[in-house]
């Protein structure tokens, strides 16, 4: 897991060490909603939840906390969930599971405070999505057309919104996978670089912007020489794309 570059330390924190602890001091003493985390009343459609954990895991890795209303002016209410609200970890990964590629990583993780915590949260139930970082498999793209997600798409985040990610954006994730060394990886299997392709192509495809779709086909290039040196092949034996 990538956590060293995630703001405020207090995310950083937990995110290393989930706990009850570790959450009560990062609720209590909250920065607002970031490109590491985001705030949710409650559960939301999971189309956009799945949206969000796909940003999430492009952007860096993080978390969504599921029971904190965030206002317009960032201030925040540690609400809870009602027994209504709070889900089963199993049934959560059930409507999840067909909305994001095999290779995101996730989980869900359950914190009821007693009644001698601090009185802003004292009986609260909290539940937060944990998303993992791994510079080998990012950009992920949506696998569906449903809701809010589709198919081919790269989303981001931007702050507190999720966004589809523009030509700088998506700049900003590759060089991120860049210096996790995730682009390198002597692990990377040559599924795994035909993967890329697959995502590469169908971005270019969809792309409406040229300098996008310029950009994309200069990675197609560059991921084809990747691929034929994994295999030991001779580039020069080879029409370009």
């Amino acid at each position: 897991m990538y956590y060293e570059k995630i703001v405020p330390l207090k995310l950083r924190d937990f995110l290393k060490n989930p706990s009850h602890e570790t959450l009560k001091d990062l609720l209590l003493h909250n920065t607002g909603e970031t490109d590491y985390v985001d705030f949710k009343s409650d559960w939301i459609e999971f189309t956009k939840m799945a949206k969000h954990i796909l940003a999430i895991s492009n952007t860096g890795g993080g978390c969504i906390i599921v029971g904190v209303m965030q206002f317009d002016d960032g201030s925040v209410d540690l609400k809870g969930l009602t027994d209504e609200e709070f889900l089963d970890k199993a049934d959560v990964d059930n409507k999840l599971q067909h909305l994001l590629p095999k290779y995101v990583r996730y989980r869900t993780e359950d914190f009821i405070f007693p009644e001698s915590t601090h009185p802003l949260m004292s009986l609260k139930r909290f539940q937060v999505l944990i998303i993992d970082y791994d510079p080998r498999y990012v950009p992920y793209t949506s696998i569906v057309t449903r809701g809010e997600l589709r198919y081919g798409a790269i989303y981001a985040r931007q702050g507190t919104k999720t966004i589809e990610a523009t030509h700088d954006k998506l700049v900003d994730v590759i060089l991120r996978k860049v210096q996790s060394g995730g682009s390198d990886s002597d692990e990377k299997t040559l599924k795994e670089h035909l993967e890329h392709l697959k995502i590469l192509h169908t971005e270019h495809d969809l792309a409406e912007d040229q300098k996008y779709k310029d950009y994309l086909h200069e990675l197609i290039i560059r991921k084809m020489k990747k691929i034929e040196s994994f295999l030991d092949l001779d580039s020069s034996e080879f029409h370009s794309w």
